[in-house]
């Protein structure tokens, strides 16, 4: 699944999966244990990262060429900055509802049903 987002006026695919989350990791050294810090005192730069990681898996996942660096985007959000919100809007759409919104997950009782 993807989402076409515009940047600087031009269409861009934008998923957000377990790719997305493995080329973060690997670009910015984290490791899933960071994960439910994403969006917490984020640095721009893995913002920027975020982003081309989203683009880049979109771009997969459509079928299309991407190879936008990390310097072309972050020239691109220049020219057009709500773009960052608009892709960080997606990432969080989309991460919250693979992972199932807030509810997490459901807990079973530890005592054994009782018997009738």
């Amino acid at each position: 699944m993807f989402e076409v987002v515009i940047l600087n006026g031009k269409d861009y695919p934008c998923s957000f999966g377990m790719n997305t989350i493995r080329l973060w990791c690997k670009s910015t050294d984290r490791n899933l244990q960071d994960l439910d810090k994403i969006g917490e005192d984020m640095s721009l730069n893995d913002a920027v990262y975020l982003v081309q990681a989203g683009l880049t898996d979109g771009a997969r996942r459509a079928g299309k060429q991407f190879d936008l660096s990390v310097e072309d985007i972050s020239d691109l959000l220049d020219d057009d900055f709500d773009a960052l919100q608009r892709v960080l809007n997606v990432f969080s759409e989309q991460f919250s509802a693979k992972m199932g919104g807030t509810e997490g997950n459901a807990k079973g009782s530890k005592k054994a049903p009782k018997k009738k």
